[in-house]
């Protein structure tokens, strides 16, 4: 069984391809572009396949990083992940940033109670907590770091805070909360291990915190024409 990994949600566009018999990523490409991911993402996939000298035929799993992230970003991952599984015919798992920068932190801080918080559009924060067990313990959250405060306060004094919003939390409460990590991204590895060990289900929806910033233009309607019977 191989794993393709796909991750377009944030700045980072990586794809990887991971055997979950030997532990082992086969091949991994993952750069920081900023936008363009669906120019650069197919390009990516066949740079692993060549790199792992291994046929799409051998792939029986895919997993996407469902989000936080840019709108188009996780559209992009989703919709391209799909696409594969379709014509694959294999499964498709989701699995959102906010689990796998848990795993990441609970590895290196065992039995850790952590809320993940990560710096998102116009200074908001996306945040979700997990418990010791790495089961989430809120559901996901966005706002300012005023407004996400009483969460974390009522999360409790044994939750530690990860991710690049942490330490606007941190400011926000007045505190010494301790920081496990300020990392914004999981690595595309960590994605094809949590599929590795998860029962395929539904097909994957992206997790939007917010709806599209797209507003219509204004100044721009033409007046309305009238008919015969309108102008008498």
């Amino acid at each position: 069984m191989t794993i393709l990994a796909l991750d377009t949600a944030g700045s980072l566009c990586a794809a990887a391809l991971y055997d979950p018999q030997t532990q082992q990523l086969l091949a991994e490409v993952s750069h920081d572009i900023g936008k363009g991911h669906a120019e650069l993402l197919l390009d990516y996939v066949a740079q692993c396949f060549e790199a792992a000298k291994i046929s799409r035929n051998e792939v029986s799993r895919i997993v996407v990083n469902i989000g936080p992230g840019s709108f188009t970003g996780v559209r992009v991952g989703v919709s391209a992940a799909r696409g594969f599984g379709l014509a694959l015919s294999c499964p498709v798992i989701g699995v959102s940033g906010f689990e796998a920068l848990c795993h990441e932190m609970q590895a290196g801080a065992p039995a850790q109670s952590v809320l993940i918080a990560l710096s998102a559009y116009r200074g908001d924060i996306y945040a979700q907590g997990f418990d010791a067990d790495g089961i989430a313990s809120t559901t996901p959250l966005a706002g300012s770091a005023a407004e996400l405060l009483p969460v974390l306060q009522q999360l409790g004094d044994d939750y530690a805070l990860a991710g690049s919003g942490a330490e606007q939390l941190q400011t926000a409460e007045g505190s010494e909360r301790r920081i496990i990590s300020a990392s914004a991204y999981a690595s595309i590895g960590t994605f094809a291990r949590l599929a590795a060990q998860r029962e395929a289900g539904m097909p994957p929806e992206p997790l939007y915190m917010r709806g599209p910033d797209v507003k219509p233009q204004t100044g721009f309607a033409l007046p309305r024409r009238q008919s015969d019977q309108e102008r008498g």
